[in-house]
């Protein structure tokens, strides 16, 4: 036990919680998705070993964590509030304006994530958030690297749709009125 920990998880910690962080956008969450995704990692020592990309595949199983999370938490705040809106997402007291904008952009924008299909949102995090190479993206996916491509465009696309409303003057650039 304590040599698949030394030599899998231990390195990877750190890395591990920053990326739930990221994606979870709050510190208590983020713990927790680190703990969802160590027990994942155990449970599935064995694949992780035989992995050409162990590191990969352990980030990817963080990411998985993490967004669970956010759906889990997405879906108790439509079960407590019956309509699944953004109240009552931010734990953070009432402050200036910009700080409760910011909160709101980030619950949206991890919402939105949380909507993303398994794969493009691992994809999109590997690459984006953790500036991972299309390479790594396709062996801690277990596909061809043209398809990891494919799914952090079309994860990053679907977010663009998802955001929209968030930067309008965005989608203008280039000339359209």
């Amino acid at each position: 036990m304590d040599s698949f920990y030394e030599t899998y998880l231990a390195p990877l910690e750190r890395r591990m919680l920053r990326t739930a962080w990221r994606i979870a956008g709050d510190p208590d969450r983020a713990r927790d998705a680190l703990q969802d995704a160590m027990a994942r990692v155990w449970a599935q020592r064995d694949r992780v070993r035989a992995h050409p990309n162990p590191g990969a595949l352990v980030l990817r199983i963080t990411i998985h964590a993490a967004i669970d999370g956010l759906r889990r938490e997405r879906r108790r705040l439509r079960a407590e509030d019956g309509a699944g809106g953004a109240a009552g997402r931010a734990s953070a007291p009432a402050g200036p304006a910009a700080a409760a904008e910011r909160s709101e952009v980030s619950a949206r924008v991890r919402d939105a994530i949380a909507r993303l299909p398994e794969e493009r949102a691992a994809a999109g995090a590997l690459r984006v958030l953790e500036e991972q190479p299309y390479e790594a993206i396709a062996a801690a996916l277990g596909c061809a690297e043209p398809t990891a491509r494919v799914h952090v465009l079309r994860g990053r696309e679907k977010l663009k749709h998802l955001l929209r409303d968030l930067a309008p003057a965005a989608g203008r650039a280039g000339g359209e009125p």
